[in-house]
């Protein structure tokens, strides 16, 4: 995958199998070993604590925590993701961690304040830019406009 020019792998926490933690392992020490940087993605029911012992052993350095059952776009936003982007945030900067926040699902303008005030560092819009009443362009530049105005 780097030879065609990926740089990073996020995989599912929730498709690890038997021994997900092991299996989690192994996927991350060859993503790395093949030059692209790892994440891992967790569903809303799956608790941070779960992943701490991968966060623990550095392999990975994102943490993609789904706001929506992963699936299908236009759900609204879960908001058991802020209390998992405030606990990630905390364990982040107890263990002295490099590591990036995102969050996926339900983003949109309203969404997208509160998300970014709990700690999250990266956003993924869909629904809210690609069926804008007004077109990707202006979805785009209303959430822009939006975070200029509101997060400072």
């Amino acid at each position: 995958m780097a030879e065609a020019g990926a740089s990073r792998l996020i995989f599912q926490w929730e498709a690890m199998g038997k021994d997900p933690l092991q299996s989690a392992i192994d996927i991350a020490e060859h993503v790395n070993e093949n030059g692209m940087k790892c994440g891992v993605s967790i569903n809303p029911s799956t608790s941070i604590e779960e992943i701490h012992p991968l966060l623990q052993t550095k392999l990975v350095d994102m943490v993609d925590i789904l706001a929506v059952e992963p699936g299908f776009g236009g759900q609204s936003f879960n908001s058991i993701a802020l209390d998992k982007i405030i606990q990630l945030r905390e364990w982040k900067c107890s263990n002295n961690a490099e590591l990036t926040i995102l969050v996926d699902g339900g983003i949109n303008k309203t969404t997208s304040k509160i998300v970014m005030e709990s700690g999250a560092d990266v956003l993924v819009a869909g629904t809210a830019l690609f069926r804008h009443p007004q077109g990707l362009a202006e979805g785009v530049k209303e959430l822009r406009v939006f975070h200029h105005n509101n997060l400072k």
